[in-house]
């Protein structure tokens, strides 16, 4: 009998302790987030805000120094708000969970307390913003299970960048001591934007990658534009946006570079974040940034006839991470041309020609002023061009050769890496103690003649006549 009461009261008191133990584990609160997503390959991290204090119905915030935030949020329900304020997760601890949106659904499990969901790895290639997610447990207005759709945190728009070489491309540099000095190049890069008025991006850096053959030390950016059809508002540089070089704007794993993470002919043009990120005018539809700059051929380094590359990309994110959108690459080349001078009756190379190269059909415009054959008739103006129309006009003549003054019109690249041939003939002029002498010789005598028998003529009659 005692046995028996023993027993019982063992299992009044496991009974007892069992039923203590339940409120405590129906405090502690188990949840589900429950998430879907049209978008493979992003992941997500989930970070502990905040814990839940049971007994006083309290959030205790982690870090402390989120304490006023989460207060506040939780008053009002502004959960959006205290996702705003958590621009990076310094000082956040990982709650343990991580998912990929590989399988478009899923769901875990969370105790109570307050959760930031963070899209920690963009999807492959994906040039969609993310938004970040807050969930709170327990939360009058929710069960204990709480959906999220993942799709709606994210930017339906597809932005791209683009480029091409504009007005100027055929405006020649300046003139130096009688040199061909350099050739400007204007590019115009063109970028949509990306983001939202609710999902406000945080960096966004149009970048440009010269190749080799261009003067890397010159982007001069002469206009940055917010386009939206045919209504342009000029952007100010230094409040609304700045020219930069440095590795933490313009390099990125997936940039311009290949993945290389080189930077040094790459710069970027870096929108403010204050003064154009952060409007709800940036994110009008339509929007368009254009930047407008220039650089210069370096012939001490370019390639004849070569491409010359010029690649842009852009480089956008927020509070969840960047995303590269690459763009287009677009080529120059430099040429030469040489003259050759050959004698027009045998075709053999005529050395001392000088020739000038000009950058109008009328030659007042002086790219090379001068430049002489070699015994091989061949004049070498010693100067890389870039795309356009020249002209090439004999200035000095070999000796006993007449002028060609007919000026050579030469196309590039239709004409590149080609010898225009300009023929000289002999020049018609007299030899002193030559022919040219015998023959006066022979006029001169022939009227002396011709004059003394008409005298003896006239004499003659005069006698007859007395």
């Amino acid at each position: 009998m005692k046995s028996v009461k023993r027993i019982l009261s063992v299992a009044v008191a496991v009974l007892l302790i069992a039923m203590m133990m339940i409120p405590a584990v129906s405090a502690a609160g188990s949840n589900t987030v429950n998430w879907t997503c049209n978008y493979p390959g992003y992941t997500y991290t989930v970070y502990t805000v905040a814990t839940y204090e049971p007994t006083t119905g309290a959030f205790i915030a982690t870090p402390a120094s989120l304490q006023t935030a989460v207060n506040n949020a939780v008053d009002a329900n502004e959960m959006a708000a205290l996702a705003k304020t958590l621009t990076t997760t310094t000082g956040l601890t990982e709650q343990g969970t991580t998912f990929t949106t590989n399988a478009r659904s899923g769901h875990f499990d969370l105790p109570d307390g307050i959760y930031f969901i963070k899209c920690t790895q963009p999807g492959p290639n994906n040039k969609k913003v993310l938004k970040n997610s807050i969930v709170v447990f327990p939360n009058k207005n929710k069960t204990t299970a709480e959906t999220i759709n993942l799709t709606d945190k994210v930017n339906e728009g597809q932005p791209t960048v683009d480029k091409e070489i504009v007005g100027g491309a055929n405006t020649f540099g300046t003139i130096d001591t009688k040199t061909f000095k350099s050739k400007t190049i204007t590019y115009k890069l063109t970028a949509d934007i990306a983001g939202s008025k609710d999902s406000k991006l945080t960096s966004y850096v149009i970048t440009d990658k010269m190749g080799e053959g261009l003067d890397t030390s010159k982007h001069d950016v002469t206009s940055v534009v917010l386009k939206n059809g045919t209504t342009e508002t000029p952007l100010t540089e230094g409040t609304d946006y700045t020219v930069t070089t440095a590795a933490a704007d313009i390099d990125c794993a997936t940039t311009v570079d290949g993945g290389t993470g080189t930077t040094g002919n790459t710069f970027g043009v870096k929108l403010s974040s204050d003064t154009i990120l952060g409007t709800d005018a940036f994110y009008t539809e339509g929007n368009q940034v254009v930047v407008t700059y220039e650089t210069q051929l370096d012939y001490a380094t370019a390639a004849v006839a070569t491409d010359i590359p010029n690649t842009d990309a852009m480089i956008y994110g927020n509070e969840s991470g960047r995303n590269v959108v690459p763009g287009n690459t677009v080529n120059v080349q430099t040429y030469k041309v040489e003259a050759k001078k050959i004698d027009a009756v045998t075709k053999n190379p005529l050395e001392g020609a000088k020739f000038g190269l000009y950058q109008d059909a009328d030659c007042t415009k002086l790219i090379v002023e001068s430049a002489e054959t070699d015994n091989d008739g061949i004049a070498d103006f010693g100067v890389k061009l870039p795309a356009g129309t020249y002209y090439i006009k004999e200035t000095k003549v070999p000796d006993g050769y007449n002028l060609n003054s007919t000026p050579q019109t030469v196309v590039l690249p239709r004409d590149a890496d080609t010898t225009v041939v300009i023929e000289d003939t002999h020049a018609k002029l007299p030899n002193t103690g030559g022919n040219g002498t015998m023959m006066f010789t022979i006029i001169g005598g022939s009227l002396v003649l011709l004059a003394a028998a008409l005298f003896v003529v006239v004499m003659k009659k005069k006698s007859s006549a007395k």
